[in-house]
């Protein structure tokens, strides 16, 4: 019976928020040639799967290839009828199904490169660009189309780049948050968090333990990596971390996104860890480039929309189909990580208190387009 309702879920998932042409705004059809709408429902597609394994990093770049083309190739004038071509699309991606805050994020960043563009130099005047944050309507640019596009496009392979050292940038900082003897427990497997502690490495003798990260194990895989790397490494269970952790320095984990307030949407089990670490004073440090950084929070009336609940098979083979229809199970695959738990953020520009990021999120997004999901697409056939 499980099996089933699993199978029903995955189905409905995949069939919300189809790309069809018969389904597509009529703006959105006459704006974007026939070519363009085939690779934007590629991408739509690419989102809608299902990869865990999926590096955050390679869908936000394919994110901005993706609708730097889409600035290409559209019909458009101004700069606000380019923004309800981009938000129009937005519709039809599945970003909340497939828990793609990393593309949402990155969406937002082009929204905020073209309505900067638009406004132009005169807007870095401190009151001009205090007003000109607040307005949701943005003054027609007096540069053309033309070169509207060569300024957003510039900024774009600006933002590329930015992505592209971004690891590198948080990595090289290793040294100045780990010192020699020091014992680091860490959760689950992170590509950031292994880089960051082997580049460490190179300068310093330290342990780090692991926990192992059930159901899915992938802590075992980090300690393979890490001790293949010339660190003393130990794997231990999950339910350990509060015996052991009174005997570590410091406590550095990787995110799948931060949220507007400071706190994580993590890995299952980093919550009960962080607590942990709080209880006995240890600091707890996440290591996350900006493009994590969301301007969402989580809402008190639809927890369920934070999280995303997994198949149980990982934790209870569906062979064993008379334990299944006796029990009921639920695996979540995140954890709520409040910002109280949390001591510093690494990121590509240094690092910041929980506190600080607010202003990180203005310097980043537009309040206009923080909600992607139920944003409302601007009128503009007066100015069209």
């Amino acid at each position: 019976g499980i099996n089933a309702e699993y199978g029903e879920a995955v189905v409905s998932t995949q069939s919300t928020g189809s790309f069809k042409n018969h389904e597509m705004d009529p703006f959105l059809l006459k704006k974007i040639p026939k070519d363009t709408v085939s690779r934007l429902e590629e991408f739509a597609l690419y989102l809608r799967e299902s990869k865990k394994e999926r590096r955050s990093y390679v869908s936000v770049v394919k994110t901005v290839n993706v609708f730097r083309d889409l600035i290409c190739t559209a019909d458009w004038v101004t700069a606000r009828e380019l923004i309800k071509i981009i938000k129009c699309y937005c519709k039809y991606l599945p970003l909340s199904q497939s828990n793609e805050t990393d593309v949402s994020n990155v969406v937002r960043r082009i929204l905020k490169i073209i309505r900067e563009e638009n406004a132009g130099p005169e807007a870095t005047n401190l009151a001009d660009g205090i007003s000109a944050f607040f307005k949701s309507d943005m003054k027609p640019s007096n540069l053309g189309r033309s070169d509207l596009q060569d300024n957003i496009l510039n900024s774009i392979v600006e933002l590329l780049v930015e992505l592209d050292t971004s690891k590198s940038n948080i990595i090289n900082m290793a040294l100045e948050h780990i010192h020699s003897n020091e014992r680091i427990l860490t959760y689950g497997h992170s590509n950031t968090i292994r880089d960051f502690l082997l580049h460490g490495r190179r300068a310093r003798d330290f342990e780090v333990i692991v926990c192992e990260s059930g159901p899915s194990l992938q802590g075992h895989r980090m300690a393979a990596e890490l001790s293949a790397g010339g660190i003393k490494t130990t794997v231990i269970a999950d339910s350990a971390a509060f015996a052991i952790i009174h005997a570590v320095n410091k406590v550095i984990i990787g995110t799948h996104t931060i949220m507007a307030d400071g706190a994580l949407r993590a890995a299952n089990g980093v919550h009960q860890l962080a607590m942990a670490a709080k209880y006995f004073s240890v600091p707890v440090i996440v290591c996350a480039a900006l493009y994590k950084l969301s301007p969402t929070h989580l809402c008190s009336y639809d927890p369920d929309a934070f999280n995303k609940v997994i198949g149980p098979e990982n934790m209870l083979s569906f062979s064993n189909a008379k334990l299944h229809s006796k029990v009921l199970i639920s695996n979540p695959d995140f954890d709520y990580v409040p910002s109280d738990l949390i001591e510093l953020f690494i990121t590509n520009t240094g690092g910041h208190a929980p506190s600080y990021l607010y202003r990180i999120i203005s310097e980043l997004y537009h309040p206009d387009d923080y909600d992607l999901d139920n944003m409302c697409v601007e009128t503009v056939d007066d100015e069209l």
